[in-house]
């Protein structure tokens, strides 16, 4: 996303945490259970605290993760938890001049999430098999795609534009979660 390699990399990381928030449902939990995650608007008001706040938030995710994801009965469900592990893992593997391409990374993947979970969704799909479309073209997105591209445009923006826009953030980034945890309930 070209609006995320220009941004200032505290909005960068900060919108792919969120990117990670909102997907955070499809997150296969141990036995334990992950840590919660609630986002706080006196947390996000300084962006320079911030990445500190989403490192710690993000490596106690990455304790909670299991290995549910190999076990899932679903095939195409326990692709979905490994997506959204990955995303928990990278973070932790990159250094922090790599945070901002971690950012990217997590935007383009929590499209690839959406589209997937689009394509769970849709019975009369089944039967498709795989999509190919001619060099220089390029697919339709999905619903939930479209939907989280929208997200993902607003939250950026909204970010750079500092505490002003910190509550609609924060309520795009809750709806968003909400969405996929809806999602999920339809496939489970």
């Amino acid at each position: 996303m070209d609006l995320l390699g220009g941004a200032d990399p505290d909005v960068a990381v900060a919108a792919g945490a969120l990117c990670l928030y909102r997907i955070a449902p499809l997150l296969p939990q141990s036995g334990t259970g992950l840590p919660q995650w609630k986002i706080a608007e006196a947390d996000w008001a300084d962006l320079r605290t911030l990445p500190q706040q989403i490192d710690r938030i993000v490596r106690s995710l990455r304790e909670g993760l299991s290995s549910a994801s190999a076990e899932a009965d679903d095939e195409a469900l326990g692709e979905l938890h490994e997506m959204a592990s990955e995303m928990i893992l990278r973070y932790t593997d990159v250094g922090p001049l790599d945070q901002v391409e971690w950012a990217d990374w997590c935007s383009t993947l929590a499209l690839d999430i959406h589209q997937q979970l689009d394509e769970l969704l849709d019975d009369s799909d089944q039967e498709a098999g795989p999509r190919f479309f001619p060099a220089g073209t390029e697919p339709e997105l999905t619903f939930l795609q479209a939907l989280e591209l929208e997200d993902q445009i607003r939250i950026l923006k909204g970010l750079s534009e500092g505490s002003r826009s910190l509550q609609a953030v924060i309520r795009r980034a809750e709806d968003g979660r909400t969405r996929v945890r809806e999602a999920l309930s339809r496939l489970v």
